[in-house]
């Protein structure tokens, strides 16, 4: 199997002419090629495995249906992982997990973490941290996904998830308040 960081040049053009022309031989390649990171990413978006598991299946669907509008000025995973996290986005729009009640409260700033609070964090595996993550309340999850994992900037959040970027701000804050919390608590 290639990796999908050696899928370059002229290999990576075939295979995605072969999707582009529906060659379901080509679709189940770059499926298997980035199946792993891209399941990473929607299980950062989503409250269990199953609904993970939906969200790639309808992030491929886009993957494929919008193939040809990806470009050679990125790399096509970067490409892909964006299409996910939309589609993940999408995904919770559809099925309303993205409404939730918030008692809007002035969240204090972040401290820097203590060597301890360091210590724990180095300590846990990334299932571990997976599941503090997936315990925040969705739109924080969200937020804290899009401005920490995929590099988005509050301007982008706050469009795509239809909120005022000052809101944008304070579920980032939000979400690194209660992950600390939940460290603590795991110390």
């Amino acid at each position: 199997m290639y990796e999908p960081t050696k899928l370059k040049g002229e290999e990576q053009q075939q295979l995605i002419a072969a999707c582009l022309s529906n060659s379901r031989k080509g679709q189940h390649k770059l499926f298997k090629l980035y199946y792993g990171k891209m399941t990473a990413v929607c299980m950062r978006y989503a409250n269990n495995s199953d609904e993970a598991q939906d969200m790639l299946n309808e992030g491929f669907m886009k993957i494929f249906a919008n193939l040809d509008k990806y470009t050679d000025e990125g790399s096509l995973e970067a490409w892909m992982k964006r299409v996910m996290v939309n589609a993940a986005i999408d995904y919770q729009r559809k099925y309303k997990t993205l409404v939730q009640t918030v008692n809007y409260e002035v969240v204090p700033e972040v401290e820097i973490a203590t060597f301890d609070e360091n210590k724990a964090i180095s300590k846990m595996s990334a299932d571990e941290l997976l599941a503090l993550i997936q315990k925040l309340p969705p739109t924080s999850r969200n937020v804290f996904n899009m401005y920490v994992f995929e590099n988005y900037s509050h301007a982008e959040i706050s469009k795509i998830l239809d909120m005022k970027e000052g809101t944008s701000h304070w579920h980032l804050n939000f979400a690194r308040t209660k992950l600390k919390e939940l460290i603590t608590k795991m110390i």
